[in-house]
């Protein structure tokens, strides 16, 4: 407060400061060890860097030992001159690997004493923290955390797949409808070549694709023969690191040697192909006939559709033999064909998977020659067309349980000219594509449900911090 003295025109002012200010002698410790930790890890760095050069030393010192050794396995020691050689190549390299076993040990010792310092810088700022009176350090961590909820709030407002806890949305559930709506494809994931090579350009892959199948990450892979039509043989795999790796695999043939002769009988023809519940569903071949081949027994049975056209009559845009293109979804078993009657448009198909009996049909007024290929995601069908070399569009759509036909919009990038197989499977949200011998994967994205009940936001430190879903709007409160 401000004190005038009599007598002279002096004003002399005195300050009370409060017991509770930042203290010097904490701040200066803070100073001193940001700059040891600033010392330590220049240290650090030159150590990593001598590490690296030593490492590429010993990396090239192994290569020549190599080749000295496998030339004295081929042509012997020629004389003792060359074993001397060889033997200090050896003791120089066992020298090398011991500085360098020293130096990594050296290294833990100092990234200890890192550790140690940022500990002991990390207590010094909570300690000080403590003297923030009038809490603005804690006031402005809570405007962030505010900030971030509300931004989280509003993306989610705007993008139906934004998929944080915050937003308070829940992606579809695998294998269930509850209201799934197809908003967007990713772009795609190639998984790796088919087995036999860049020759076998056509065929299916996948795994399996009901929804409670009893093995269900069996994976297939069944490339058609070079002639684009029939399908001779498959693998299987357990697993999907399995597939990767091109291990403990099951080949399997479907022709069959008679009477000096190959018989086709049991073969499929075209990549319409899938794996349902343990059963491949394709077109038999040369024939209108369904094939339902059981992968553990071997055994197969045929269904003959009666009026539908086959061996190549209507089959998809740039693709040959595909007349039966077989789907699984949420809903069931499906497949896609044309009729004589429907003079070439899509017939969609829902049959029984045990007995490949026909249970009802929906015909479209989709032309099937100017569809590229189609996939079923609860009980709709998708259709896609050509836009270039590398896109593909889905532009149309039936729903089979409102008999209601309708287009979207949603591009879909590919490797190649002709995506040969399309399916979408309920139990991963993926769709398995078989594009020029490559196996590719694209994820499916739909659009979120919202929340119906109160919950907590992703936030630890604010317990009583809550969003209501309400009607589609979220409301932030703070509750006292």
């Amino acid at each position: 407060m401000p004190i005038a003295r009599e007598g002279n025109n002096e004003c002399v002012c005195s300050i009370e400061l409060p017991d509770d200010v930042f203290p010097q002698h904490m701040i200066d410790f803070l100073k001193e060890s940001h700059t040891n930790m600033t010392h330590i890890i220049d240290q650090e760095l030159d150590k990593i860097t001598k590490i690296n050069d030593t490492m590429k030393v010993f990396e090239d010192r192994v290569k020549n030992l190599t080749e000295k050794i496998r030339d004295m396995e081929m042509n012997g020691i020629k004389d003792q001159t060359d074993y001397t050689n060889t033997k200090n190549l050896i003791d120089n390299l066992n020298q090398l690997s011991k500085d360098l076993h020293s130096k990594l040990n050296g290294t833990d010792t100092d990234i200890e004493h890192l550790l140690t310092e940022v500990n002991n810088i990390s207590s010094i700022v909570w300690q000080l923290e403590s003297f923030d009176t009038n809490s603005v350090l804690a006031t402005h961590r809570e405007l962030a955390t505010i900030r971030k909820q509300l931004a989280d709030c509003e993306e989610a407002a705007g993008n139906p797949n934004f998929g944080l806890p915050s937003a308070g949305l829940l992606a579809p559930e695998f294998g269930k409808c509850d209201k799934k709506v197809l908003v967007n494809i990713s772009k795609p994931f190639i998984v790796k070549l088919n087995w036999r090579g860049f020759n076998y350009r056509y065929g299916a892959w996948g795994k399996d694709f009901a929804v409670g199948a009893k093995n269900p990450d069996l994976f297939w892979v069944a490339p058609l023969n070079t002639d684009e039509r029939l399908m001779e043989t498959y693998r299987l795999y357990n697993s999907y690191s399995d597939l990767l790796l091109y291990k403990n695999q099951v080949e399997k043939t479907l022709s069959q040697y008679i009477g000096l002769t190959w018989n086709y009988i049991s073969c499929g023809q075209g990549s319409g192909t899938i794996l349902y519940n343990g059963s491949l569903y394709y077109n038999c071949h040369n024939s209108r006939n369904l094939c339902k081949l059981d992968v553990a027994t071997n055994k197969v049975k045929r269904k003959s559709l009666e009026d539908a056209a086959f061996n190549n009559w209507f089959s998809y845009s740039g693709i040959n033999w595909q007349d039966f293109d077989f789907a699984g979804d949420e809903k069931g078993l499906w497949v896609m064909y044309s009729t004589e009657s429907s003079k070439g448009k899509i017939v969609i198909g829902k049959l029984d998977p045990d007995n490949l009996k026909l249970l009802k049909t929906w015909e479209t007024s989709a032309y099937k020659p100017n569809v590229t290929n189609t996939f079923m995601i609860c009980g709709v069908m998708y259709a896609l067309q050509r836009l270039s070399a590398h896109k593909e569009k889905l532009f149309y759509t039936y729903d089979t349980s409102t008999g209601k036909e309708g287009t979207t919009d949603i591009i879909m990038e590919k490797l190649s000219a002709t995506p040969q197989s399309v399916s979408y499977n309920p139990n991963d949200h993926k769709i398995y594509m078989y594009n020029d011998g490559y196996l590719v994967t694209y994820d499916v994205l739909f659009k979120r449900l919202p929340r119906k009940e109160r919950r907590s936001v992703a936030n630890e430190d604010e317990q009583t911090a809550l969003i209501a879903v309400s009607g589609g709007r979220q409301q932030f409160a703070m509750i006292q």
